[in-house]
């Protein structure tokens, strides 16, 4: 798994070892889907065909389009698109979802870039969904139910989804203690100032709303 065959430059190990993680936790039960719709709807959302998907789940096209625009075309994605789906499916499924896609295509960007095969999906875990989803949150200017503060977390609603996700920003980005330094460099790798050009221009191009 994330053997990374054909990459024309070496991968950290840190970033394996976050990838494989994040693999297991997509395949298995989540909040409120089980692993083998998480791994449909990751199958669905690299085809671009979520939308016919979650409709046999009994929820709306409206979600299944959330998927596939925020993987294949993020730009597109706003909050008049997050309320259509989380106003009818509700906002647990929706951020489920927007979770499953959005590590979905980091991971799968990061091959793209590399030009090297995506990684095949895993084999679903069995079990019913977990339930765990945080109390008292209310929708702010996410759309979706949010903690109070000036940096709130799209992902709050369900901690296992964010811790999911978080787990990624270390080897993809950096965690919040080396956020606090200055100087910072990977060895090998990119200064501080590098990372954050990187970053500011991903995010400029996709013309990020989460």
């Amino acid at each position: 798994m994330f053997s990374f065959v054909g990459s024309p430059v070496p991968v950290r190990d840190d970033v394996v070892y976050a990838y494989r993680s994040v693999w297991r936790h997509l395949a298995g039960p989540g909040p409120t889907l089980t692993g083998e719709q998480r791994v449909t709807l990751a199958a669905a959302a690299r085809a671009g065909t979520a939308a016919s998907v979650t409709p046999t789940w009994g929820f709306t096209e409206a979600l299944g389009s959330l998927a596939d625009t925020l993987y294949h075309v993020p730009k597109d994605v706003d909050g008049a698109m997050v309320r259509s789906a989380a106003d009818i499916d509700g906002d647990p499924v929706t951020v489920e979802i927007i979770a499953v896609v959005s590590v979905l295509s980091s991971i799968d960007g990061t091959h793209r870039a590399l030009g090297i095969d995506l990684e095949p999906l895993p084999d679903p875990v069995p079990g019913p969904p977990t339930g765990s989803i945080a109390q008292g949150l209310k929708r702010r200017r996410l759309h979706v139910p949010a903690p109070p503060g000036p940096i709130p977390f799209t992902l709050d609603l369900l901690p296992s989804e964010g811790a999911a996700f978080q787990s990624l920003f270390g080897s993809q980005y950096m965690t919040g203690w080396e956020m606090s330094i200055d100087t910072f460099r990977r060895d090998p790798g990119l200064d501080r100032a590098q990372i954050e050009i990187v970053s500011s221009r991903t995010s400029m191009h996709n013309e990020c709303f989460y």
